[in-house]
Order: structure tokens, then sequence, then C-alpha cells
């Protein structure tokens, strides 16, 4: 009977450590997430009314008009959801380099299982990992709309890169 227990014990740890090596095997391949914002649009309309600081503080910001892309993800990433955020990150940053460069427009990585960013799941009646563009007009967001194609558009790497843009392009067109 203790044969059987030392047995049992011995497999347990063995699946216990196969699990935290996978795991710790799939956070190194996930890339660093740049710049997660804990800001709810009314706080980032707060602090840019107040001239800015918390993370906004060394960053350009833009009277009148500035629009956000928001990537939201968890704590675990998924393949796909890593190639979401790449993809979008690759459509936004060679697609409007100038507008990044002059502060009217962000790409903000946000991890919403940290307690901070969970007012984002109702602030964008998030479901998913999500892209999120926000209109921002004097500090006060004004609209908002989930880019929820990029799930069926993943395998398309021209359409999904051309969906993007067109959705930020439809942001900063009416500025």
């Amino acid at each position: 009977m203790k044969g059987k227990s030392v047995a049992t014990f011995a497999l347990l740890a063995f699946v216990a450590a196969s699990v935290v090596f996978l795991i710790a095997k799939e956070l190194r391949r996930s890339p660093a997430v740049t710049s997660s914002s804990s800001m709810s649009p009314s706080s980032l309309a707060q602090a840019t009314e107040a001239g800015g600081g918390g993370a906004l503080a060394g960053r350009p910001v833009t009277e009148g008009h500035k629009v956000i892309a928001y990537y939201f993800h968890g704590n675990f990433r998924c393949v796909s959801c890593v190639k979401i955020e790449t993809l979008s990150r690759k459509a936004i940053m060679e697609g409007f380099a100038d507008d990044l460069k002059s502060g009217r427009l962000e790409f903000r990585g946000v991890n919403v299982d940290e307690p901070q960013n969970r007012h984002f799941i109702d602030d964008y009646q998030l479901t998913s990992k999500s892209l999120v563009v926000v209109d921002l007009r004097e500090g006060r967001q004004v609209r908002w709309k989930n880019l929820d194609k990029v799930w069926t558009l993943l395998d398309s790497e021209k359409e999904f890169v051309s969906y993007v843009r067109d959705g930020v392009s439809a942001f900063l067109e009416r500025g």
C-alpha cells in the first residue's frame, strides 16, 4: 500500500513539473508587450486635461484629436493571440509612422488580467483578445470600434493588415 502511495505522489509530481515547464516555455516564446496602460478613457481625459502624467508622461500629447489602438490580451497568450498582436503592430507601425511619431496615434498592449486593467472588459464589452480603436477629442472618448474580424483574417496577412489599416484610417480621417 505504501509503495502505491509513493508511486502516485511521484506521478503527480512529474505531471506538475511538466505543466510548469510547458507554461514557462510558452511564456519565453511570447514577445514582450510594450506600453501596457491601466488608464480608462475617463482617466486618460483627466490626465490630458491636467497636462499629462502617469502613463502619458514623456509622450507627445496631441490636443484636439488622438487615436489609440489597444490590443487587449490576458496572461496566457496562445500562438494566434501573439500573431494578432504582431500583425496589428506591423499594420500600424508600417502604415502610420508619421501619426505615431506626432503622437496623433498610439498602439498600446494592455493585459486585462491585471486588476487595474479589468475595467476595459466592461468599457469595451470585450469577450476575447481584441484590437479596439478609440477616438479621443479634446481628451474625451467620442467613439470606439472593436476590429473583431482580426480573428477571421488571421490566416491572410495581406487582408489582415489591410483591414487594420482601414479601421485605423477611418478614425484618423475624421480628425
